[in-house]
């Protein structure tokens, strides 16, 4: 008795079904995923969610520690944030201060801003906000906003 050496009809091929659905799935990634390789604006994207995430990590730190350190200091090509040091007391030196550099195509609203131990922006000390809402911006391609209202709430439009 000899096998056959074609499969039965039956087992010789995807169903209408499994088709469909894999097109499906396909169509959902394309219209998710591609349109984000081809917008411009990427790194202001990218250098406004760093913001973000830094003015969070600072507003957070002077209200847990109620201290001066904490600050967040941009300039043309780099941003860094005061801290302390393991002893407790203030870094008082830039140079001691870990910098993050981005892209000389980029310009971003410049100056240093402090909160206060409630989490709101200290106005006298702080040279990127004069008046609320304090607004920080990052131009490129496109233009990226940070809004820092009066109450200390920081959001991204």
């Amino acid at each position: 008795m000899a096998l056959p050496r074609s499969p039965h009809p039956r087992h010789s091929g995807f169903t209408l079904v499994e088709l469909v659905i894999t097109l499906i799935l396909i169509g959902i990634l394309a219209i998710t995923v591609i349109p984000k390789f081809f917008r411009s604006g990427f790194a202001e994207l990218t250098l406004r969610e760093q913001l973000l995430s830094r003015l969070h990590l600072v507003q957070t730190q002077a209200m847990n520690h109620y201290q001066d350190c904490f600050f967040l200091q941009i300039d043309s090509n780099y941003y860094f944030s005061g801290e302390l040091a393991p002893s407790g007391s203030c870094i008082s030196s830039i140079s001691e201060l870990e910098d993050v550099s981005f892209s000389d195509e980029l310009q971003v609203s410049q100056g240093v801003i402090k909160f206060d131990g409630l989490g709101r922006v200290r106005l006298a000390d702080s040279s990127l906000c004069s008046q609320f809402p304090c607004q920080i911006n990052v131009q490129g391609d496109a233009l990226e906003r940070i809004i820092i209202e009066s109450e200390g709430y920081i959001h991204a439009p």
